[in-house]
């Protein structure tokens, strides 16, 4: 397979070594996701979701600085190697707690932990596959690794989707302590094949970057336009997800059951994004470029969000999830990343660490704070999930006003200079 992405036998060793670590961490992701959200569900209630979210908006940060500041004490396969084991050690925590009655402090925990999980798993990951792969090799072998993911995403959802019942949740975990073993040998491995230094001193803080990062977004309507945008999107996605949460979690009484459907579902979604990715996506960007690209998906979350306001059943919750899953991880993504190819270095990596980062964790707070508001506020008088929708709906009209307003900036960016 890797002579038909003309990757040279020299390389090929280190980059399915790259590609199974990356299949690993994302399948382990995806086995877990959805006990996640069966189990806090059914334990602790939907109506306190928002809480877990919010508190995973509030403790991402610290991790991660946290993070930072051991990766530039290791070399990278040492920290890599290290996070997994840390990570094996959360599945047989969690595997040991959630054997018998678990207290509700344990669902908290547990949400917290698989979002950390993911964050710093991802960090490592492509801080070891940065560190090991020169930028032309990184041409030739980056697409497999991804298709790595994608596979991992898919295989990792099916686990618990069909396996969940016959082996029972809290076992998925010692499953994914033993996967995590295996990325953990990975690490190691590369770590000796390609006998990494020490990082070298960052001149440049990430507080610094992110203040450089934020000056270039305020001053650039540009920029502020993807920044909003992403704010709508985020806060769109968690109203789509608490929706479908309320719902299944009212139409499934068993957590099995619900782990299960979340883990099948989530399987044909990866499934049907990779089809709209290779079928859609190239031919949209072709014919209308990312202006007609970012209008996708807040077009489809509007009407199906309206659908939902009038017809509120499990059924069209479930499109609507699947609709934000399958386009966002699809077209929308790529599109969106398209809109930065016209601006310069700084505004690459530097705004856009900033915007997806900090804008994603602000918007990602602020939508559970509106959940909370209306809970506590407004469910007496009648507002159910289904009519969290007329929020979404505010930000879908504000969200594809931005994407407009940035596709049409693009296109004069871009435009051939005469």
């Amino acid at each position: 397979m890797l002579e038909i992405f003309e990757i040279p036998k020299e390389e090929r060793p280190k980059t399915l070594l790259l590609t199974l670590y990356f299949f690993l961490i994302i399948a382990a992701f995806w086995i877990q996701k959805p006990l996640r959200t069966s189990k806090f569900v059914k334990a602790v209630g939907v109506e306190n979701l928002p809480w877990a979210k919010l508190g995973t908006a509030a403790l991402i940060l610290p991790v991660m600085m946290l993070y930072s500041a051991v990766i530039r004490r290791m070399p990278r396969g040492y920290a890599a190697f290290t996070c997994s084991l840390v990570f094996v050690g959360g599945s047989l925590f969690f595997w040991r707690v959630f054997s018998g009655q678990a207290p509700d402090w344990a669902h908290y925990t547990y949400f917290f932990y698989i979002d950390i999980y993911i964050t710093v798993m991802l960090a490592a990951f492509w801080s070891l596959a940065h560190a090991t792969t020169p930028p032309d090799q990184a041409k030739r072998t980056y697409a497999v690794v991804g298709a790595g993911g994608i596979l991992g995403g898919a295989i990792g959802s099916a686990v618990t989707g069909w396996l969940v019942n016959r082996i029972g949740s809290s076992n998925l975990m010692l499953v994914c302590a033993a996967v995590l073993l295996s990325v953990a040998w990975i690490s190691w491995k590369l770590s000796q094949m390609c006998a990494l230094p020490m990082p070298a001193p960052d001149p440049d803080p990430g507080f610094k970057r992110a203040v450089a990062g934020a000056r270039l977004t305020f001053a650039d309507p540009y920029l502020l336009s993807i920044a909003g945008m992403v704010a709508c999107y985020e806060i769109v996605s968690n109203i789509v997800d608490y929706q479908f949460s309320a719902a299944t979690a009212a139409h499934f009484s068993g957590e099995g059951d619900l782990a299960a459907f979340i883990g099948k579902l989530s399987t044909a979604n990866i499934g049907v994004s990779v089809m709209v990715q290779i079928l859609a996506t190239s031919l949209i960007l072709r014919r209308w470029g990312p202006r007609g690209g970012v209008m996708v998906l807040p077009v489809t979350l509007g009407v199906l969000s309206a659908a939902y306001l009038g017809i509120p059943t499990v059924a069209i919750a479930a499109l609507l999830f699947s609709s934000d899953a399958t386009f966002n991880y699809s077209i929308n993504q790529t599109s969106k990343e398209t809109l930065y190819t016209p601006t310069d270095e700084a505004v690459k990596y530097q705004a856009k660490a900033f915007i997806d980062m900090f804008v994603f964790r602000v918007a990602k707070g602020l939508s559970a704070l509106m959940i909370l508001f209306v809970n506590l506020k407004l469910k007496p008088a009648g507002w159910d999930a289904p009519r969290l929708s007329v929020i979404s709906l505010a930000f879908v009209l504000a969200w594809a006003v931005l994407a407009r307003k940035a596709g049409r900036r693009f296109d004069e960016l871009s435009a051939p200079a005469v």
